[in-house]
């Protein structure tokens, strides 16, 4: 059986990048990563200004239903990757 892991990275105030949080479902649909948002805002988690990441359709929906105010930003990285031949 084939499941999907998301994975929620988080950068502290000096800089130091962390995991915050961590779900896994049977695929990376809005649902899985709804839950996880929702978990991290449960505990404690405010104040998301900007999220950053790969252009999954499920991601930026729940990005927007839950992180309310946080703007979404495609990753460099991978948009440069998608440039390349």
């Amino acid at each position: 059986m084939t499941m999907a892991m998301v994975v929620a990275i988080g950068i502290r105030s000096d800089g130091e990048r962390a995991v915050v949080g961590l779900n896994v479902g049977p695929s990376e649909e809005a649902a899985l990563w709804q839950a996880l948002w929702r978990s991290l805002v449960e505990r404690g988690l405010w104040g998301v200004k900007l999220a950053v990441s790969d252009t999954h359709v499920g991601l930026e929906q729940a990005i927007s239903e839950t992180l309310m105010g946080a703007t979404w930003q495609r990753c460099r990285e991978y948009f440069t990757m998608n440039l390349l031949p």
